[in-house]
Formats: C-alpha cells, sequence, structure tokens
C-alpha cells in the first residue's frame, strides 16, 4: 500500500500541471467521431432534402420518405428537417398510409403548434380523412351513402378546425368546398337510417332522426327529404299538430330552397397537385 500513494500523487501532479497550462491542448479522442462544421452540415441537409423533394415531386413517394427519415435523423436540428417532417406528412398520404400520416401530423401540431405550415398540416388531415374511405366505387358513381361515415365527420372537423383558426389561409376555400361535400353525404347516409326506421314501423326513432337532419345539416338535399318523412312519421305517432308544422317547414323550404353549392369535384378530382407541399425551401 505504501508502494502505490506516491504513483497516485504523481500522476496527480501531472494532470493539475496539464490543466493548470492554459496553452497546453487536451488529448485527441481517438474514438470522437469526425465533427463537421455548421456549414457543412447545412450544405449537407439541403442537398439530402434536394433529393427527397425531387423524388417527391417525380411521384417517388417510398423514396421520398427514406430520405426525408435519414434527414431528420443525422440533421435533427435544421431548418430542413422541420420542412422534411411537413413534406413527409404529404408523402405518407399518398403513399397510402394514412394512419402513419395522421400521426405525424397530429406529432408535428404538438412540436409546433405556431408554425408558418401549421394550417397546411391541418388542411392535409381534412385530406387524409376525406380519401380514406374513397374507392372506385365513388369514382363509378355507385350509391355509397350506406357506408360508414366515421372518416367523413372526422374530415369535416378537420376541416372546420383550419376555417376556424386560418380564416385568411389558401386552403380555406378549398376545405369550405369540401365541407359542403361532407355535410351532403353525411346528410344522406343520416337518411338512410331514418327510411330504415320507417320501414321498420320505428316511427319515434325515424321522427328523432329525421329532426337532427333538419337541425344539424341545413341546406342539404336530404334535407327536404328528411322534412317528408318527419311529416309521414309524425301522422303514424297521430301527432297531428306536429305533422302539420313539418308539412309548412317542407314547404317553406321548397319555396326558399337555396340553389346547390359547388363541391369541389374538380379540386376533388386533383388532389395530387391542389394539395402539393408548400414551396420548397432555399438552400
Amino acid at each position: 500500500m505504501r508502494f502505490r500513494i506516491p504513483v497516485v500523487l504523481a500522476l496527480a501532479g501531472v494532470v493539475c500541471a496539464c490543466s493548470s497550462d492554459p496553452n497546453r491542448l487536451p488529448p485527441e479522442n481517438p474514438f470522437r467521431p469526425e465533427q463537421t462544421s455548421i456549414r457543412e452540415q447545412r450544405l449537407q441537409a439541403g442537398e439530402l432534402y434536394r433529393l427527397a423533394r425531387a423524388a417527391l415531386d417525380s411521384s417517388d413517394f417510398a423514396g421520398a420518405l427514406q430520405r426525408y427519415s435519414q434527414l431528420t435523423l443525422r440533421f435533427p436540428f435544421t431548418d430542413y428537417a422541420v420542412q422534411a417532417q411537413v413534406e413527409r406528412i404529404y408523402a405518407l398520404y399518398r403513399n397510402y398510409q394514412p394512419e402513419e400520416a395522421l400521426a405525424a401530423a397530429d406529432r408535428f401540431l404538438r412540436d409546433y403548434p405556431r408554425h408558418e405550415h401549421a394550417a397546411y398540416v391541418h388542411y392535409l388531415k381534412g385530406l387524409v380523412n376525406f380519401e380514406r374511405d374513397r374507392g372506385i366505387a365513388d369514382s363509378l358513381g355507385f350509391d355509397t351513402t350506406r357506408r360508414d361515415t366515421s372518416s367523413l365527420r372526422r374530415s369535416f372537423d378537420d376541416f372546420g378546425v383550419l376555417i376556424q383558426r386560418y380564416p385568411q389561409s389558401p386552403y380555406v376555400a378549398d376545405a369550405r368546398a369540401r365541407m359542403i361535400y361532407l355535410r351532403n353525404r353525411i346528410a344522406e347516409h343520416e337518411l338512410t337510417v331514418v327510411q330504415y326506421y320507417m320501414r321498420r314501423g320505428a316511427f319515434v326513432a325515424a321522427a328523432k332522426r329525421a329532426e337532427q337532419i333538419v337541425s344539424q345539416y341545413p341546406g342539404a338535399p336530404a334535407t327536404l327529404d328528411a322534412l317528408s318523412l318527419l311529416e309521414k312519421s309524425y301522422a303514424a305517432l297521430d301527432l297531428d299538430t306536429q305533422a302539420a308544422d313539418a308539412q309548412r317547414l317542407r314547404k317553406a323550404y321548397l319555396r326558399n330552397a337555396p340553389a346547390p353549392a359547388p363541391e369541389a369535384s374538380a379540386t376533388m378530382e386533383s388532389t395530387d397537385t391542389a394539395a402539393a407541399p408548400p414551396d420548397q425551401m432555399s438552400p
């Protein structure tokens, strides 16, 4: 033990001497990774971003997603990485990965609630849910009113948030038109439920569901049919006063029926261009 103490003291003296010399450089760490300057990192991140954006613009969504992931992993604290997160949401949407796109959108809005592209991310959420259940039957004009409307309702809410929070956003006009389309689709779905109750003789349930259509979806084409069924269900229940009120309301609706509003059919057919991410960043 007495032989170890001088050695330890000597080593301590060497360390103190080194640390006390302000001109002495610290020893190189052979295990330290190679360091690059901030400028070099930005140049590398910019080049990787340009490759990702080029893949996105050429509809190579799988390739774009791979490069966006590399960019956010290698250069997480650059502006390019933040922009990559926005464009990655669009790439996931176009690559038919709705769950991943919605999760990425929610994560971005949580981390960057005041970002300049937050309105666009809200718009993308609405588009993801809007297109989620649309299939070949919709494009061929088949009746899809009996299909579940959960995604349509979520899309309606997403567009509603966009319009409420960002009324000056360039995406508001398209969102409004899509909301009109969604309102009409949801109202038509609710009307099929009323018709089902009427066929079953469940007039109380039919009346309640018809009342909801009239109150919640004013202006929808299904409202007129809902008023007619509401009148019939009241009459079947011997509620003459309510039936007469429903009849007057239906006649008033016929006199003052609003002109059909545009449903963004042209825009919905060109979602790939209408929903393209905002302008790419300059290097």
